[in-house]
């Protein structure tokens, strides 16, 4: 007996010929694009037959009439089928007048229908409350019913994700799944950081786990669906790499309505100004003390007032006697572009019925805040499914990713920085746009105010250059094949190949680069890599009366490889200006210390892995899952090689055992886990290699053995993970909860250790005592808040928190403070701050300036208390709305971008009259708040905890100068702030033009949109920076809002 359908192959129509003929039909048939496929094409052929009958209809929803994309429509007791469309429309031939039509679909009650005489069928689904658990894609790319789960599983659909589209598809994916926490950089070309419940997820496109592509090679358009496997249970089976969960992404296949269908769509936002923009003081020049000084600080004397200095005129280009103002007061905002990203992407796909193929080009233009910032990223994508016989199965797909950017600096607390030189340590006194013909020699002098180590900022935005070149390939085929009814063989070989090209220009006479080597540099760090993997995989699904058996068994091979070469000109450049490693100074020569340096590395890596599932289930309402896998992998030591790891998981669906619920309750279900996961090491960890020195020795080439020793005794790090969670449906499935809880036990964590220099050695590999604790909870709340045939509103909310703590310590190597305690949190923010009274008072010397402790203090922890998201989609008509939030609260973050503006005197609230009295009245007026000592004193232990203490205190009344109280703040005092913050993440208001004018524009559909993303920001104490990244230690790019629109056009 031949199994049912699912609706994803139900989905994919098959081709009947070769893979090979499927990618040679596309190559040929791309090139005229307008030609119509004829039934004699190979994705229309059919059995001929003389009774056959066309049949053609439309499936509808029974309580809101809309029309049901995506329905199974298959002949029963046959291969033959398609699915509707995106209004509903099917069109299929059947052998013959007998034959029965099965609609079906997730969540709707299966219908039959006899063909007989009719030629035009036309269905209502009703909803099934027994079938209301979704399909969701979990480890290896097996499909399964949600219900049947252990574990957490979210999914996201690809059309949520294809309306704001941004350079990154993990930005839309902000907010939208429980546990997810995504971290938004400001600065260009960086990627999100993704954290899967605290812990970095695995990838794995189209079932296979790439090791080189990130979400960011994807183009939106491509994706069907992502899902989120939470947690290690969820993705065992990748064995190591699933241990902190993984995010499985199913790309499009040219599945959908049969024929050709091009899709061309472009999407343009545009700055419209920052939700974060930092400013600075427009008072006092540069200098320290209220004196002008061009080459430090920005403490000096006050502007506008006449007063005359012997400064730098970037006109003449030589130094003047002039009155000091503030002629730069916006030399920051002055000094910004107005950036964009546009995303456009054209679409063929073909669908017959046995197959299906789809060609994909996508291009990303994305301009940054500051000056030649730009890059270009080109995705093109190849895919197909076909179907050989009866039994054999194909589908694969090719996809290329490329980035150019002549430009990738400009940020960070460096001399490269903009924020760094511009806001941080430059005056206002120089008009920054004076600036923009930043030479005196061409390309070799700057014409820059300042002599000591960083530069002119236009210099660096057009001459002092780091620019990128990357290339990604991948590519996977999938062979299915039915052994006999139930049991099919699936092998599935995966490929993914890089090289990134990073090149560095330095101009001579730059400050900011090498020290003050003024000779020039040119630089080439080159790096290439693979990776593989293979898997073969015996699946059998078989019922035996109420019993039903799922099983799965297999192994894996996974291998990579990365390789890297530097090279850098020696004593400077032969030509200024020609940037080459063959207009180096000094040539090559591997004899002497006159040679373009050179360093390189090569890495490899593979495991080997066995594996099983089986999954038991009754009545289809109680599931059990047991999984194993054993690798075996070559950074480990022989004796540590082999190891396993088991998961058990199941599932109870309580509602299947009630003949009758409460009407306000369709399905609920209990579910639970259990699994150990594992870690190897890095490549060479445990390998003794030789580092080489050139030149070293009397000129001689030399090799070093390394300083640390590894022990043969070293074990994998080690995860033991428990999970429960529920889930349930009411009010006919509009609103939907679930819960989860989880804890994870760490242990052999893996530290270097110290031994005998008697041995040879520095330090040695070993596995520590000291172990941890995460736990957390995740909620999700769906909701339909209005579901008319002209109106719906669908809401989605999440929450959820996860914390590290401390388990055991070692009593060796464990940190030893106040804050590092078996049951105290990991994560914890820590620093000097200021010693207070019992009333909390700040307590200052005799001097005048308060007193900091000689201890650190526990500020708080850095992961927030919580993070959420809020989404909601209304449909009216023709119109669509999409408003998204998120944020987080608690945690606090080092706001360096603060703190420095401080310390070096640019801060704008440090213009106040105890400045203006100081420098102009030459008055130190500034009494600190707080008191100092009277008497007594005070001691301390080791760890900062008072152990007597005698002292009385009296009110502060010392006057000092403000610079030098405002400079004694150190990091935990300016820069500690609580992180909170609220985020409108994306708009999206769009509008479909009825069907009758997309036809007489020669397009089946057309839709415009008005489009945001990072439109608006609340935050608690922030300033200056976005909180969003997590991390303001490097002085955080402004944090643009993007406003735009978009148009997609389908034929």
């Amino acid at each position: 007996m031949k199994q049912p359908l699912t609706n994803k192959v139900c989905r994919q129509a098959f081709l009947k010929y070769s893979l090979f003929q499927l990618i040679f039909f596309s190559l040929t048939a791309s090139a005229s694009l307008a030609h119509s496929v004829t039934k004699h094409s190979p994705l229309h052929q059919t059995k001929s037959a003389v009774a056959e009958i066309t049949v053609s209809g439309q499936v509808k929803d029974s309580q809101t009439n809309q029309p049901v994309p995506g329905v199974n429509v298959i002949v029963k007791a046959t291969t033959i089928g398609t699915t509707t469309d995106a209004n509903g429309n099917y069109k299929l031939t059947v052998p013959k007048s007998e034959d029965v039509l099965i609609f079906s679909f997730i969540g709707y009650v299966t219908k039959e229908e006899i063909v007989g005489t009719r030629t035009e069928i036309n269905i209502s689904l009703a909803d099934d409350q027994q079938q209301l658990s979704e399909v969701v894609v979990t480890a290896l790319g097996i499909k399964r019913d949600e219900k049947s789960l252990g574990y957490a599983v979210q999914k996201i659909s690809g059309s949520t994700l294809q309306t704001v589209k941004g350079t990154n598809v993990a930005t839309s994916m902000t907010g939208r799944v429980a546990g997810l926490w995504i971290k938004n950089s400001s600065e260009f070309n960086e990627a999100p950081t993704i954290s899967l419940r605290g812990e970095t997820p695995l990838l794995v496109i189209d079932g296979v786990p790439f090791g080189n592509m990130n979400l960011g090679s994807i183009p939106q358009d491509n994706i069907e669906s992502i899902d989120v496997l939470k947690g290690p249970t969820a993705a065992a089976l990748y064995g190591s790499r699933g241990g902190s969960g993984a995010i499985i992404v199913t790309t499009k296949r040219g599945a959908g309505s049969k024929g050709l269908t091009v899709t061309v769509n472009t999407n343009n936002m545009f700055n419209a100004g920052f939700l974060m923009l930092p400013d600075n003081q427009k008072s006092y020049s540069a200098g320290l003390g209220g004196v002008y000084d061009p080459t430090d600080y920005i403490w000096g004397a006050k502007l506008d007032i006449g007063q005359m200095a012997n400064q730098w005129n970037p006109i003449t280009k030589q130094m003047e006697n002039t009155e000091l103002t503030s002629r730069g007061r916006d030399n920051f905002k002055d000094f910004l572009v107005s950036g964009m990203i546009s995303n456009n992407n054209i679409s063929v796909s073909q669908t017959g019925e046995n197959g299906s193929l789809r060609v994909s080009l996508n291009h990303i233009y994305n301009k940054g805040q500051f000056p030649n910032l730009k890059s270009n990223t080109i995705n093109f994508s190849l895919s197909g499914d076909i179907k050989i016989g009866e039994k054999l199965t194909l589908s694969s797909q090719v996809g290329y990713n490329r980035v150019t950017a002549p430009q990738i600096s400009g940020a960070g607390y460096s001399a490269q920085g903009y924020i760094y030189n511009i806001l941080v340590w430059m005056g206002p006194e120089y008009d920054l746009s004076q600036y923009k013909d930043y030479w005196l020699v061409k390309d070799q002098q700057q014409n820059w105010h300042y002599k000591a180590w960083y530069d002119n900022p236009y210099l660096m935005a057009y001459e002092k250059l780091n620019g990128i070149e990357q290339n990604k390939m991948n590519s996977s085929l999938t062979i299915n094949y039915e052994l006999f009814p139930g049991a099919k063989l699936m092998i599935r070989p995966g490929f993914d190949l890089y090289q990134n090209d990073e090149t560095k220009r330095n101009p001579p006479n730059i400050l900011s680069t090498r020290g003050w080597d003024a000779a020039g540099l040119y630089s080439l760090d080159k790096r290439t890599g693979y990776s593989f993997n293979g898997d073969a995989l015996l699946t059998y699904n078989k019922t035996f009366g109420p019993i039903g058996i799922d099983a799965l068994a297999g192994g894996t091979i996974y291998r990579y490889q990365n390789k890297g070469l530097y090279s850098a000109t020696r004593g400077g450049l032969v030509i200024p200006g020609y940037y080459s490693l063959n207009n180096s100074v000094e040539r090559p020569d591997v004899t002497v210390n006159k040679n373009i340096s050179d360093n390189t590395f090569l890495g490899r890596k593979q495991v080997n892995s066995l594996l099983g599932k089986a999954t038991i289930s009754y009545q289809n309402r109680i599931f059990l899952d047991v999984t194993g896998r054993n690798d075996w992998s070559s950074t480990m030591p022989k004796t540590s090689r082999s190891y396993f790891y088991p998961s058990v998981g199941g599932s109870v669906v309580i509602s299947e055992f009630f003949k009758s619920l409460p009407n306000f309750l369709d399905f609920w279900k209990v579910r639970g886990s259990w699994t150990v996961s594992k870690s190897d090491l890095g490549v060479y960890a445990t390998n003794q290699t030789y580092s080489t020195v050139t030149a070293d020795w009397d000129a001689l080439n030399s090799a070093f053995y390394p300083g640390t020793i590894i022990g043969g005794s070293v074990k994998p790090e080690t995860n033991r993970t428990w999970e429960i969670g529920t889930a349930a449906y009411f009010l006919k499935k509009r609103l939907r909860f679930d819960a989860a809880y989880f804890n994870k036990y760490n242990y052999n964590i893996q530290r270097s250790a110290n031994v005998s220099s008697a041995s040879g050695f520095n330090t040695t590999l070993i596995n520590i005592d000291e172990t941890y604790i995460r736990k957390g909870v995740e909620l999700t709340l769906d909701a339909t808040i209005v579901k008319k045939s002209s109106l719906q509103w669908d809401a989605s909310a999440n929450w959820s928190y996860n914390h590290r703590y401390y388990k055991t310590l070692d009593p060796v190597f464990s940190a030893k403070n106040l804050w590092t305690t078996e049951g105290g949190r990991y994560d914890t923010y820590t620093g000097k701050t200021w010693l207070k009274d019992p009333e909390g008072n700040v307590i200052h010397r005799t001097n005048g300036l308060a007193l900091a402790s000689d201890y650190n203090y526990l500020y708080g922890y850095t992961d927030p208390k919580f993070i959420f998201g809020l989404a909601n989609n209304i449909r009216w008509n023709n119109f669509r709305f999409g408003v998204n939030f998120d944020g987080r609260v608690g945690g606090f973050l080092n706001n360096y971008t603060s703190y420095k503006m401080w310390d070096t005197g640019s801060h704008p609230d440090s213009d106040n009259q105890y400045r203006y009295d100081e420098v102009v009245n030459k008055n130190k007026s500034y009494v600190g708040t707080g008191v100092v000592v009277a008497s007594g004193e005070v001691k301390f232990d080791s760890y900062g905890n008072i152990t007597s203490d005698t002292r009385t205190y009296a009110k502060n009344e010392t006057k000092v100068s403000y610079q030098d109280y405002a400079r004694s703040y150190g990091d935990g005092t300016r820069g500690v702030t609580n992180a909170t913050f609220l985020k409108l993440r994306e708009v999206s208001i769009g509008y479909t033009l009825p069907g009758f004018i997309s036809k007489k524009l020669g397009a089946r559909s057309i839709m415009v949109s008005v489009t945001g993303q990072n439109v608006w920001m609340w935050t608690k104490e922030f300033r200056f920076a976005d909180p969003d990244k997590a991390d303001d230690t490097q002085l955080t790019a402004p944090s643009v809002r993007y406003l735009g629109g978009s148009l997609q056009l389908t034929f």
